[in-house]
């Protein structure tokens, strides 16, 4: 027996002793399953939930496609009542899905992408930046997505808008002989969050002819990342960009890339070492609480939950499954699979 099977086993079996109809006391995890950040793979743990729980109150995804997979399972097998909260918010997608009542709430996960090339832009012209930014969010509701969602701040926002202010001289289009290249190593493009990531970079590099952008797409394979930070070295950029995979994996590449004076600028998944100049991304933690206190509120306190988390060897899904559990007041870190 898989270790998968066998967790759904020990959930299943724990709630035979009581009637699964009736209304939770509490709020409880009855399911939970990684389905590696895919609306397919969403929607086929969302199957297998709906086969072995007759009541589930909300669903919890580390995604919006996930969730929107779930929805979908819970459609096709005409399960009503069951509420959806995703992560996000891209406008074409989780904010779309909130304003035609698919999902209940979607919290941002911004990209980063606009104040990565800033950040860039300064580190080339010798500004000192903070090794970490951490970016805020946005909660979005059925109440409030008409005006924006609600804002959650963070240092790090502040931090960036102080020092476009500061150093505003630098954040200009300059003509130029000399023209700083960029190195992207992007995880995947098989995924709507990363493609968004993608045009924002694109788009703020384009307001500077003193910047060239060039992208590469690693296609979820480790290996071909790796290769593509060596790539840059080689080719002489005179910064690298990289959204991780997985933490540990890139270390010893972006160490060769650093030993050549070479700039590495980390988004989204942290690198598994100190080694790096600066990272930009969002408070996955803070977006996993947000979640949780929305779920409290729809659920009241009570009902059972099933989480769909994102490939759980990435840091995001790792803090988004804890600050979920903190924020939906649920003791511990939960079983994950």
């Amino acid at each position: 027996m898989s270790r998968s099977t066998l967790l759904v086993f020990v959930l299943a079996a724990a709630g035979c002793t009581r009637n699964q109809d009736a209304p939770a006391t509490a709020l409880e995890v009855v399911f939970v399953a990684d389905a590696k950040w895919k609306q397919d793979e969403g929607k086929k743990e969302m199957e297998s939930a709906l086969a072995r729980f007759p009541r589930i109150d909300l669903v919890y995804a580390h995604n919006d496609p996930m969730a929107f997979g779930a929805f979908l399972a819970a459609k096709q097998a005409n399960r009503t009542g069951i509420r959806f909260v995703g992560v996000d918010a891209l406008p074409q997608e989780g904010v779309r899905y909130v304003q035609e009542g698919i999902l209940d709430a979607t919290v941002e996960y911004p990209t980063g992408g606009a104040e990565a090339i800033d950040l860039a832009l300064l580190i080339l012209n010798g500004v000192a930046v903070p090794r970490d930014v951490i970016l805020g969010t946005r909660v979005f509701t059925k109440a409030d997505v008409a005006q924006g969602g609600t804002p959650i701040e963070a240092e790090g926002t502040r931090i960036v808008a102080a020092l476009r202010a500061m150093h505003a001289a630098h954040l200009r289009p300059a003509t130029t002989d000399h023209v700083w290249r960029l190195g992207m190593s992007q995880t995947t493009l098989d995924e709507p969050w990363r493609v968004q990531m993608n045009a924002d970079l694109r788009r703020q590099a384009k307001k500077y002819p003193q910047l060239e952008l060039i992208e590469k797409d690693a296609q979820n394979d480790t290996d071909k990342q790796r290769t593509h930070i060596d790539e840059f070295v080689t080719q002489g950029v005179h910064l690298i960009l990289v959204s991780p995979k997985e933490s540990i994996t890139l270390v010893p590449a972006v160490q060769r890339a650093r030993a050549k004076g070479i700039p590495v600028l980390v988004l989204d998944r942290r690198l598994g070492s100190e080694d790096y100049t600066c990272f930009v991304g969002g408070d996955n933690l803070a977006i996993g609480r947000a979640a949780g206190a929305v779920a409290q509120r729809l659920l009241g306190g009570r009902g059972r939950i099933v989480e769909i988390q994102g490939l759980m060897t990435s840091s995001p899904a790792q803090e988004r499954h804890q600050g979920f559990r903190a924020g939906a007041g649920l003791p511990g870190r939960g079983t994950t699979r």
